[in-house]
């Protein structure tokens, strides 16, 4: 049998396996050890879906070779979000045209992605978009929706902003960073509003810059973990929390000290203080 990975033989000794499914079983671990998932199959020249199980039974005196196409995690996380924001660029289509056979399958296999979109979200322990998706597709997904087909346009630009943040974490943070730095002046005049009673418009900058803040910590999260990246992450998350408890505890006096003397001489400096290189920018 010859088994290969990525285009490449590679010797690897078989002990006890029945069938395709033992085979594979060890394979994946053995690829776990080095950062690798098995992004594609073939046996004996034949594709073979991960989703399905059928193949598991080929006996191994029938099989004469295997290959395998290892991925690293983070570009199984691009192809994970690609299939996921194309799940809702077809979903919008199928409600646009009331297309009830395509709704069916669609809302079946929306069950098998509700359990990866966390990871896919990575959205913290302060979870929004999934509940409210749920919520909104509770009984289902309509036919003439403008509102579901609308939810599903958001839900694809979601995916599409999260698989840059993965693909491109190096470029995506930098862009990030850069935008943050230009938010930061205006900070000191929502700390005015925070104390003239101007909280709704003070608020609606605190939320921009929050969801701005937790792109920039996704993309430097797929960066090789360098002094520099980890340096960041460290005092960014330390300051962030200090603000979250903050606004929980609604004291605008605080908010507005961490803003204009904490988080705001930060942001200006993130640009030039962002000294690494490892990402696909």
């Amino acid at each position: 049998m010859t088994i290969s990975i990525n285009d490449e033989n590679i010797n690897y000794t078989l002990e006890d396996e029945q069938d395709a499914g033992d085979i594979l079983k060890g394979l994946t671990s053995w690829l776990e050890e080095s950062g690798l998932l098995i992004g594609g199959l073939e046996i004996n020249h034949e594709s073979m879906p991960l989703n399905e199980t059928e193949w598991k039974s080929i006996p191994i005196e029938s099989i004469d070779n295997i290959s395998i196409e290892a991925l690293s995690l983070r570009e199984g996380r691009v192809r994970q979000l690609e299939t996921a924001r194309d799940f809702f660029i077809l979903l919008e289509t199928a409600i646009k045209t009331g297309d009830e056979e395509s709704l069916k399958e669609l809302y079946e296999g929306f069950r098998d992605l509700k359990g990866i979109l966390p990871h896919l979200l990575n959205e913290g322990p302060h979870p929004t978009i999934l509940p409210h998706l749920e919520k909104v597709f509770e009984k289902g997904f309509k036919g003439t929706s403008s509102v579901s087909a609308a939810e599903a346009v958001q839900m694809a630009s979601v995916l599409e902003s999260r698989r840059r943040e993965t693909a491109s974490p190096e470029s995506e943070a930098r862009s990030s960073a850069k935008t943050l730095a230009e938010m930061a002046e205006s900070l000191d005049d929502v700390a005015v509003q925070l104390q003239t009673g101007q909280d709704k418009t003070a608020m609606e900058t605190i939320i921009r810059l929050t969801e701005i803040l937790q792109m920039f910590m996704r993309s430097l999260s797929w960066l090789d973990g360098s002094d520099s990246v980890e340096e960041i992450m460290n005092d960014m998350n330390r300051v962030l929390s200090e603000l979250e408890e903050a606004l929980k505890a609604g004291d605008t006096v605080l908010i507005g000290d961490l803003l204009e003397y904490e988080i705001k001489p930060r942001l200006i400096k993130l640009p030039s203080g962002m000294n690494f290189s490892g990402g696909n920018g």
